[in-house]
């Protein structure tokens, strides 16, 4: 069993309230878990209005397919366009 978990920082320019913020990180987050089936939080970065840390958590019984789980996820965020990727880390977590 492999657990994946991948962390992205999210840059949000424009945002200037933290509502703001909110419409943007909740659609990318609903889009993220209804696509690959990984839990998601936001982890870092709560009250910053121009930047968001967002975790996401897939477990696979293999550690290729977390990985191209994660990877795919980065993809998808970007293309979204709702914000700029900034920082990404990656860890895979065998059992």
């Amino acid at each position: 069993m492999t657990i994946g978990a991948l962390k992205i920082t999210l840059l949000l320019h424009g945002c200037h309230t933290l509502k703001e913020k909110r419409m943007r990180v909740r659609p990318i987050l609903a889009k993220v878990r209804a696509k690959f089936h990984v839990a998601v939080a936001e982890v870092e970065h709560q009250n910053v209005a121009q930047m968001a840390g967002v975790a996401f958590v897939t477990v696979s019984d293999s550690g290729r397919v977390a990985n191209a789980t994660c990877d795919k996820i980065v993809d998808f965020v970007e293309s979204l366009g709702l914000a700029e990727v900034g920082n990404t880390e990656m860890e895979l977590i065998h059992f």
